[in-house]
């Protein structure tokens, strides 16, 4: 049996444990709160017995007192009358509360005898009620001699020998149903106890015997486990040896293509430079010449970088950020990406939605990171469809969203699209060129602007850049 199956088996043994004894511990609160219920039942109608055999006693002497005072006590029998009907009702229904704590047909029936004796005890005082109430009124009337004699012989009589007999009983009943609830809740603590000490002493037996058995596998897995680490070491000093060489080559690379490439941009700057010291030409020509000077200028711009790039990964590339307005980056490098579009037949159009909105920005480094998502959305749309740059903004920020109508993402491509020299799967079907870093280096400018970049597809099909970048400091604008 492996360490893995033995600490399922510890474990497994400690939760059998632990629910064992919860459930014996929820068992036992529950017939405690069962029997502190009973109890509480059984005590209540236990007080209402007692409180109904005083008011017996009561309602006997007030009748006989109005008999031999007169009428002037007669108040205080109508009180009495009160006292016993209120008492006769709190006793049904302590009985039949009683009836609720009940847990089966053989604990009800004694209950149900109980709520009769009830009903027979109502109707036992209704009828020596009528009967007092008939000596009274012969009281009333003058027949002293009869009254006295239905009080002694219906009243009196019926009290001591039919009413009080059941009360009496009562009481007796509920004496006994609490010694016996009481002999029941010792003779549960008791099972409780033996069973829960059973569970316990079984518990620790297992769980010792577990502990022991995964003790003794850890261990021997510890010495193997410090063999394997050994050889593992040695591994990964030598695969570091090799990401090592690896990263000398790349940055090596990097260097050499950087060389390669600034002498052709110098030469394209200089040709701008020639065309732009001749007589003033067709207004377009300029334009289109100053386009070519400028984006010269952003090219060599980006070989510096990938220069310092090719030096140290962990260089802090520094920007100089000032106020500027998100929409005026945005046409600007609009405008370039339609020289990139025109001879694909692509059209670049421009939603701005931002309402003027101002950033704090490094106006050449964003847009260079614009360019970068504007000409990757180039390379993979199809003549003819367009691409569309809006802008919006919220609370916080500012966004950026370039669509274009190509093929869109693969889920391969997905995860990995920021990655450094990375290119999609399709890119040499698409005769694309490109090292994989456009983006990279467009993440890695945004990502120093405070803001966050992230590529998707488009819910009609497409690719979806989208930059977000926070409003410039000092409120909005």
């Amino acid at each position: 049996m492996t360490v893995r199956w033995r600490i399922a088996g510890l474990a497994l043994a400690s939760l059998l444990s632990i629910a064992a004894m919860a459930g014996v511990m929820a068992y036992g609160l529950w017939l405690a709160d069962r029997f502190v219920q009973r109890i509480d039942a059984v005590h209540r109608r236990f007080e209402v017995i007692a409180e109904l055999d005083g008011r017996a006693n009561a309602y006997a002497k007030q009748v006989a007192s109005v008999l031999l005072l007169g009428r002037a006590e007669m108040p205080a029998v109508q009180t009495a009358r009160i006292d016993m009907e209120r008492t006769f009702a709190r006793l049904s229904r302590a009985t039949r509360d009683e009836l609720t704590t009940l847990g089966g047909v053989a604990e009800m029936v004694p209950e149900l005898e109980q709520l009769e004796d009830v009903r027979r005890m109502i109707e036992l005082y209704h009828a020596i009620d009528a009967s007092a109430a008939r000596a009274l009124a012969a009281a009333r009337d003058g027949n002293s001699s009869e009254a006295t004699q239905l009080y002694g012989r219906d009243v009196a009589f019926r009290l001591a020998n039919e009413l009080q007999p059941l009360i009496d009983r009562a009481l007796a009943e509920e004496r006994n149903e609490v010694a016996a609830e009481l002999r029941q809740v010792q003779q549960t603590q008791g099972i409780i106890l033996v069973v829960a000490g059973s569970l316990a002493l079984v518990s620790l037996a297992v769980l010792s015997l577990l502990g022991m058995l995964l003790y003794r596998a850890v261990r021997r897995s510890g010495e193997r486990l410090e063999a394997e680490i050994g050889a593992r070491t040695g591994e990964l000093r030598d695969a570091n040896a090799r990401l090592r060489a690896v990263d000398t080559r790349r940055t090596q690379f990097l260097a050499d293509v950087s060389h390669e490439l600034r002498t052709p941009l110098t030469v394209l700057r200089g040709e701008a430079d020639v065309a732009l010291r001749g007589q003033p030409g067709i207004e377009e020509l300029r334009q289109s010449l100053e386009r070519i000077r400028g984006q010269a200028v952003d090219m060599s711009s980006l070989l510096d970088d990938l220069i310092a790039f090719a030096r140290t990964d962990a260089e802090s590339q520094q920007h100089l950020p000032t106020d500027v307005r998100l929409d005026e980056i945005v046409v600007a490098a609009a405008e370039e990406a339609q020289v990139l579009a025109e001879p694909r037949e692509v059209s670049v159009v421009t939603e701005l939605g931002d309402n003027g909105a101002h950033i704090d920005a490094d106006f050449r480094r964003l847009k260079q990171a614009l360019m970068i998502g504007l000409d990757n959305a180039v390379k993979h749309s199809p003549p003819g469809s367009r691409i569309m740059v809006a802008t919006a903004r919220s609370a916080q920020a500012a966004t950026i969203g370039i669509a274009d109508q190509g093929p869109g993402l693969s889920d391969a491509d997905k995860p990995r699209v920021f990655e450094r020299f990375y290119r999609g799967q399709g890119e040499g079907e698409l005769e694309n060129p490109g090292l994989g870093i456009g983006l990279a280096i467009a993440k890695d400018i945004v990502e120093r602007h405070g803001g966050s970049i992230r590529l998707d597809n488009g819910t009609k099909g497409g690719a979806v850049l989208t930059i977000e970048l926070p409003l410039a400091k000092g409120g909005s604008r």
